[in-house]
């Protein structure tokens, strides 16, 4: 199995107030939390999915700017997977670039249900019956409902519903699925 990991960079911050992606977490780009689990869980091609203003931050990795910029994660997606197309790669493990408490465990429990559901084309985490697709795999089998959908969507639901998305439950309480987007989020830190 093929797997590329997507880091999806090129939001706004606009609740934050300033470009959060670079904040200090655990002595580094708080972006680079989101590349190392993937990682720990095995992905050795990771590309940042951004926009041309913030590209250049992120010149010592596989950068894929996204031509209409804060489109949201579904064009996001969309882009990547168009430019990706002619690659090897069967999934690709997204991950936000503000997600703090991700791990390489969550990540290779995702992993792992792409093996076990190999005909999904969605592996959907969820928590509390949330889901949270800016954790998920998707299957490049979504690229023909992706081009779709872009057309007259936003919204990653729009996408999960549309094809197969096998939903993979977590407990309510795990940290890997919690993101930054004020600046107070950070005093809430487990």
């Amino acid at each position: 199995m093929n797997v590329a990991g997507l880091v999806l960079a090129g939001g706004r911050s606009s609740r934050y107030g300033r470009q959060k992606l670079f904040e200090a977490h655990q002595g580094k780009p708080l972006y680079q939390q989101s590349i190392a689990a993937m990682q720990h869980a095995g992905i050795s091609s990771i590309y940042i999915v951004t926009n041309q203003e913030l590209a250049p931050a992120f010149q010592n990795h596989r950068v894929i700017i996204d031509e209409n910029p804060y489109g949201g994660p579904l064009r996001a997606l969309h882009t990547a997977m168009e430019k990706m197309s002619a690659e090897r790669f069967e999934w690709l493990q997204v991950l936000a670039g503000d997600v703090p408490y991700i791990d390489g465990a969550t990540v290779s429990t995702i992993l792992q249900a792409t093996k076990q559901h190999p005909n999904s084309d969605i592996i959907l985490p969820t928590t509390d019956g949330r889901n949270q697709p800016l954790h998920a795999a998707y299957h490049m089998r979504c690229l023909p409902a992706l081009r779709e959908l872009v057309k007259k969507e936003s919204s990653m639901k729009a996408l999960y519903d549309a094809v197969d998305a096998y939903r993979l439950p977590f407990p309510s309480d795990h940290l890997a699925f919690i993101n930054i987007n004020r600046p107070e989020d950070w005093r809430h830190e487990p």
